[in-house]
């Protein structure tokens, strides 16, 4: 049981350092568009575990925790953007696309022992 925990903690740890590789990427290679920085809320499920917040400024990314299972999750964020214009599934993990108003959303949804962890990210569009 304990493997299979730090496994878990090892792979939250990764998965918050890779949001905050591309939330710092993102924020180098869109320097041009500072005049568009805006504090977002980005919505989360109800029992949410929040480990990681930047929402300051766009890009934007939050991390949590949820019981909720993966049909809800996937649910609740078509409620707030709409349809998904991708979804793909990699090593578990399900991601989803979605465009609304000037803004690119991609949401991460993987297995954590009988939690699941939701990465979302938010970037302005490019037109």
């Amino acid at each position: 049981m304990a493997k299979n925990t730090n496994k878990s903690l090892i792979f939250s740890i990764f998965c918050s350092t890779l949001c905050s590789a591309l939330l710092s990427s993102t924020l180098l290679s869109t320097s041009a568009y500072a005049a568009d920085t805006e504090k977002v809320t980005i919505e989360v499920m109800n029992d949410a575990k929040i480990f990681a917040q930047f929402d300051d400024e766009i890009p934007a990314v939050i991390n949590y925790f949820t019981t909720s299972n993966e049909t809800s999750i996937v649910n609740f964020y078509e409620e707030k953007f709409g349809q998904a214009i991708t979804s793909n599934r990699r090593k578990g993990r399900l991601e989803k696309s979605f465009v609304k108003d000037k803004h690119n959303i991609n949401i991460i949804i993987s297995e954590q022992n009988n939690f699941r962890q939701v990465d979302v990210l938010i970037t302005n569009a490019i037109n």
